[in-house]
């Protein structure tokens, strides 16, 4: 099968999150599994400052984004028997974080339009396209906008995966047509409103042919209000095409046998790094170095949906218990 990944981040060129890791290992696990795969991205800054000696240059194309027409280029590097693109325009992703702009909406609309317009470029063209999160979500809508069109891309499917539904890009109504480039028709019939918004996640949900979530569980708690943040109604309506795929973990990158990023390496055999390395986290957070005492070490970004709210309600039941609490 041929698969396109798109994805907004990924290990090992750039992370904020979890996305990265799926997106650095599932395209290879894939590839393995005997599969054609490619992946684009943006050319992010931090990106183009570590990999640019190894990016081949492939080509440049305008872009239409609403009104306007705009530059993109496309760089290639094949990397762990996968083809890694990366999607160029310093305007939009030449900054030092990779989320979190007043623009945020137009570059990952941009980012979306490219994937699109960019696929002639590529080394074939993909039978799926496995979008992620708000920042590919217009990739189904935009196909399904051209496909009346253009005949080659009738037959691609898409996957949609939530890694995270609380973040769903939401946008005045008057950006669909002056932001995105869409008919009214996409508002009016209801695929991309929501609340009076535009929501590209609901519109990614309407208009995929398949949905994932992260898991079995989490895939079950998206029908549900108090999970949903607002999208129950939505994913309820669309619950015949979702379904819940376990997230894994890349058995090399974290293999503490071969790890670099620890102080000392070890295996099931020979236990004896482990305790090195609990000894040196004390050390470095001024903790009593004592080693029957148990460590737990939390690394989460500071938000409910990680479960935070959990740990506070029986976190001094937790220090009763004589353990050392450590969050990164």
């Amino acid at each position: 099968m041929k698969i396109l990944f798109a994805t907004s981040e990924a290990v090992p060129f750039c992370k904020t999150g979890g996305l990265a890791d799926v997106a650095g290992s599932l395209p290879q696990a894939l590839a393995q599994a005997g599969n054609e795969v490619e992946v684009i991205l943006p050319l992010y800054q931090r990106v183009s400052d570590k990999w640019k000696d190894q990016l081949e240059f492939i080509c440049h194309i305008e872009v239409p984004l609403g009104w306007r027409r705009v530059y993109c280029g496309l760089f290639r590097l094949e990397k762990d028997g996968v083809l890694w693109y990366f999607v160029d325009n310093e305007y939009y992703f030449k900054r030092d974080a990779l989320y979190g702009h007043y623009d945020d909406g137009e570059r990952f609309g941009f980012f979306s339009r490219a994937i699109v317009s960019l696929m002639p470029a590529l080394q074939f063209m993909p039978e799926v396209i496995h979008c992620n999160d708000w920042q590919t979500a217009l990739v189904p809508i935009y196909l399904k906008d051209e496909c009346v069109r253009w005949r080659e891309v009738r037959g691609i499917k898409t996957v949609f995966t939530v890694h995270n539904i609380e973040y769903q890009g939401r946008y005045g109504k008057e950006t669909l047509e002056d932001l995105f480039g869409l008919a009214p028709g996409w508002f009016a019939d209801g695929t991309i409103a929501m609340d009076g918004d535009v929501n590209l996640l609901k519109g990614a949900l309407m208009t995929c042919d398949a949905i994932t979530a992260v898991s079995p569980t989490y895939a079950q708690e998206l029908r549900y209000a108090y999970f949903a943040h607002g999208m129950e109604s939505v994913m309820q309506r669309n619950a015949g095409k979702l379904y819940g795929v376990l997230n894994g973990i890349d058995m090399e990158r974290y293999d503490p046998a071969k790890d670099e990023g620890i102080i000392a390496k070890y295996t099931p055999a020979r236990m004896t790094g482990k305790a090195k390395n609990k000894l040196a986290l004390q050390r470095q957070m001024r903790l009593s170095e004592e080693a029957g005492v148990p460590v737990i070490g939390i690394v989460s970004r500071l938000v409910s949906h990680k479960g935070l709210d959990l740990v506070c309600k029986v976190f001094d039941q937790i220090m009763d218990l004589n353990c050392q609490f450590v969050v990164l």
